[in-house]
């Protein structure tokens, strides 16, 4: 079994926003913990203007995948790559159209950026934290008070317990909201190649159990 996340390309040519103000129907940030929130208020009290996200001042191109450099989220998804799960029965928990509130590239000013999107998964796997180098509690889950470790282990998902979703997230999340914490199947990453998305490559992740190289169990 081999689970991916995204990333965004290397290359300068695309655009990429470096956080977003509020605007109206973040429901994505229902997860997000009181530091998380008066983090936000913070940085958005600090960097006043439109309500959206804020467009960093290199790139001339609009991309499909746009990294969001202050996460979570870690990306947006403009509406070609909705319109692509969607007519592949990609199944999605929630979507969140979010607005461009400002754009410093001089290149970009002018053209008109696609509809972005905040998407969100419902959960499909576990993380086997024990296997994964932590210390953990009776419930499996990495203990609090026990000492961290740097670096932080690689976490390696239990593929006993995958829904069979093509995109997901972790179901024992830890720390960061989950839902936005995006993976999925090598069906979604083929799908993203024939589909033509721009700016969007993908990161493996360790399955417990399976060769991170060859893919074949251990």
């Amino acid at each position: 079994m081999k689970i991916f996340k995204f990333e965004s390309g290397d290359s300068s040519k695309f655009a990429y926003a470096y956080g977003y103000r509020p605007f109206e129907g973040m429901a994505f940030e229902g997860e997000f913990s009181v530091t998380l929130k008066e983090s936000r208020r913070a940085f958005a009290a600090a960097n006043p203007g439109p309500p959206g996200l804020q467009v960093g001042d290199t790139g001339s191109i609009w991309p499909d995948l746009m990294y969001l450099g202050d996460p979570p989220p870690s990306f947006v998804f403009s509406r070609k790559i909705l319109n692509s799960l969607g007519f592949h029965g990609i199944s999605l928990k929630r979507t969140t159209s979010i607005p461009i509130g400002s754009v410093a590239s001089k290149k970009l000013r002018d053209v008109p950026p696609p509809d972005y999107f905040v998407i969100e998964a419902l959960p499909g796997i576990r993380v086997d934290y024990a296997a994964s180098g932590y210390v953990v509690d009776a419930d499996g889950n990495p203990g609090r008070n026990a000492p961290r470790v740097l670096p932080p282990p690689i976490l390696q998902y239990d593929p006993t317990t995958w829904s069979g979703a093509d995109l997901f997230c972790q179901d024992n999340g830890h720390g960061g909201p989950r839902y936005l914490d995006l993976l999925f199947t090598e069906r979604v990453k083929e799908i993203a190649i024939k589909d033509g998305w721009t700016n969007v490559s993908f990161q493996r992740v360790r399955v417990k159990g399976v060769n991170p190289i060859t893919g074949r169990p251990d």
